[in-house]
C-alpha cells in the first residue's frame, strides 16, 4: 500500500474538515462537512485505508485497506 491509498479526515477550527495525506503539509481537500470530507476520501482512495480523527482526537477507520 502506498502512501497515495491513505487519507485522514480530520476537523478545522473553522468549522471544516480536512482531508489529508499522511505528512503532508497541506490538505488534498477542505469540506463543509464531515460526511463530504468522507466521501471524497472514498473516491479518490475506493480500496485505501481512511481514518478519522474526532473531536476528541483519537482516531479510528472509516474503510480498511482491501486486499
Amino acid at each position: 500500500m502506498s502512501k497515495h491509498d491513505e487519507f485522514i479526515v480530520e476537523p478545522r477550527g473553522d468549522g471544516q474538515w480536512a482531508v489529508i495525506k499522511p505528512h503532508a503539509e497541506r490538505a488534498s481537500s477542505l469540506e463543509e462537512s464531515y460526511r463530504d470530507a468522507v466521501d471524497y476520501a472514498k473516491e479518490h482512495a475506493p480500496e485505501g485505508d481512511i481514518k478519522a480523527k474526532g473531536l476528541n482526537g483519537k482516531f479510528h477507520h472509516i474503510q480498511k485497506r482491501k486486499k
